[in-house]
């Protein structure tokens, strides 16, 4: 179980931030859903899963009518007079159930697609939550190294005194003061290197929500322990294995091509034709002799004729059907490989998020004792330097140690944000649209 308490290391690497912040800041929760509303891809992903439900009118329907009309180019004699136009009306009908599993199999397949428009929403939540993340933490690099940068300009003040005998019985070295100079530049460079940075994670932050590049960004520090909650570890993992979108996508899946071996069969049975044929006849007068050459022609009435039909396909040839039906079994035994396989990832990326957590944790809490002890250790190099009595390289060292370790204080808390926001995706822990 993850341990929720507070970490030292987050309260004193972000206290300053957090009190620039809270005034003008937008909260992360405002940026997911503003994000979720206006991102293109997700409204991509929501315009094929609509698609995709059109689909199922389309294969629940009726076959069309057909209509077929015949026109003699010479009278047809019959009893009932000279036929001149036939006209036949037929509507088939699949075989019962046929229509209703084919209609079942792409509502299933619509649901599966839908779980693509989730994975879509969890991805864009993550995007969103570590992009902002990195953007705080870059803020937070920003502020130590300029805070560092105004510890390099006192000492160079001090060493500058010292060498110019500003401190009455106490002797500097221009080195002192040249070696300050180049840690000051390489700072320099460092922070305008950082500063490329924000303005890189900025356009990315701002692009993820559709909106123009140059738009600022507002941090709001209540997020730092947001992710802290009290989850259990295998609480975590039922909810991933049941929750996640492409674990659903593959069940859904299976359910479709279950539907579709069971259409096969269906089709695979006689359908029915129903119809009427009309004939148009014109009446005709008797004429001949019946001891004449051309003989006896009776007359006709010319009365029109209506005949109802009805037809039934014989499925004689059944290779088709049954190579469908065995098609939708390997497909569905796909499906269920797949998912067993898609467990096993989900299982390995549950474990490595929470050792990534446990790591985070320790270098942490490591970090933090570390700043504390650098940070006491230079108060007395600066004192024993001032007194002349200290090595100015090792102040030096001590000042590039206590930079960094402030930076990877807060970088650990940023992997564990990462981590917890990477869980929440896999359990599709996110807002509902």
């Amino acid at each position: 179980m993850i341990s929720c308490r507070k970490w030292p290391a987050v309260v004193g690497a972000v206290s300053l931030l957090c009190l620039c912040f809270q005034v003008q800041g937008q909260s992360l929760a405002d940026y997911i859903e503003e994000a979720a509303e206006n991102n293109p891809e997700i409204q991509a992903a929501n315009s094929r899963y609509a698609a995709s439900l059109e689909r199922v009118p389309q294969v629940g329907g009726l076959p069309d009518p057909e209509l077929s009309v015949g026109f003699y180019l010479q009278d047809m004699a019959t009893l009932m007079g000279d036929q001149r136009l036939n006209a036949t009306l037929m509507q088939r009908f699949p075989w019962f159930g046929t229509l209703q599993a084919s209609k079942d199999e792409a509502s299933l397949l619509a649901k599966a697609n839908y779980q693509d428009f989730e994975a879509v929403k969890n991805a864009l939540i993550y995007d969103v939550k570590t992009t902002y993340y990195q953007l705080y933490l870059l803020e937070h690099h920003l502020m130590v190294a300029r805070k560092n940068l105004q510890l390099l300009n006192d000492l160079e003040e001090l060493a500058l005194n010292k060498f110019k005998g500003g401190t009455p019985g106490k002797s500097g070295k221009m080195t002192d003061v040249l070696r300050i100079q180049i840690e000051q530049k390489a700072l320099v460079a460092r922070i305008a290197a950082l500063e490329d940075e924000h303005a890189v994670r900025e356009v990315d932050f701002n692009l993820l929500l559709n909106r123009p590049k140059d738009t600022p960004v507002h941090m709001d520090a209540s997020f730092w322990n947001e992710e802290e909650i009290l989850w259990d570890k295998e609480v975590v993992l039922d909810s991933i294995l049941n929750a996640n979108p492409q674990v659903k996508k593959m069940e859904w899946e299976g359910l479709a091509y279950q539907k579709k071996g069971e259409a096969a069969r269906l089709k695979g049975l006689p359908s029915f034709g129903v119809g009427l044929s009309y004939m148009v006849n014109s009446p005709r007068q008797p004429a001949g002799d019946i001891n004449g050459p051309m003989g006896y022609v009776p007359g006709g009435m010319g009365h029109n004729m209506v005949m109802p039909m009805v037809s039934v396909s014989v499925p004689l040839f059944r290779g088709k059907y049954k190579a469908a039906s065995k098609e939708s079994e390997y497909y569905y035994q796909a499906s269920v490989q797949a998912k067993e396989a898609l467990d096993n990832t989900l299982r390995s990326a549950w474990e490595e998020q929470y050792r990534l957590i446990r790591e985070a944790e320790r270098n942490a809490n490591l970090y933090q004792d570390q700043v504390v002890l650098l940070q006491k250790t230079m108060d007395l190099m600066i004192a024993d330097y001032s007194s002349a009595a200290g090595s100015f390289e090792e102040l030096l060292s001590v000042q590039r140690q206590l930079l960094d370790f402030e930076m990877k204080t807060a970088e650990e808390t940023f992997k564990k944000l990462q981590a917890y926001a990477k869980l929440a995706s896999l359990m599709a822990k996110g807002i509902t649209l």
